[in-house]
């Protein structure tokens, strides 16, 4: 089973406020991905291919999620960051 983090609210450096929640407008998986350097929203395959969204955690000034698990994702097995 991969624990992931289900919600999460950005406050990114430029003042705008990014919410996302598996489940919500197609969100398949949330990660923070340290080693990279980005928080990864994951859409899944759809008609027109795979969709992500890359967020520089250089660009971020706050991050609250609700992390359901430990924070390495067992299926990529990518180490995520605990902000």
């Amino acid at each position: 089973m991969t624990k992931t983090i289900e919600k999460i609210e950005i406050n990114m450096i430029n003042e705008s406020v990014h919410n996302f929640r598996i489940g919500e407008f197609g969100v398949k998986n949330i990660e923070i991905d340290e080693t990279r350097g980005f928080i990864e929203i994951d859409y899944g395959k759809m008609e027109i291919g795979m969709k992500k969204v890359l967020i520089p955690l250089q660009n971020v000034e706050k991050c609250e999620f609700i992390d359901k698990g430990n924070l390495t994702n067992e299926k990529s097995g990518k180490k995520v960051l605990k902000l």
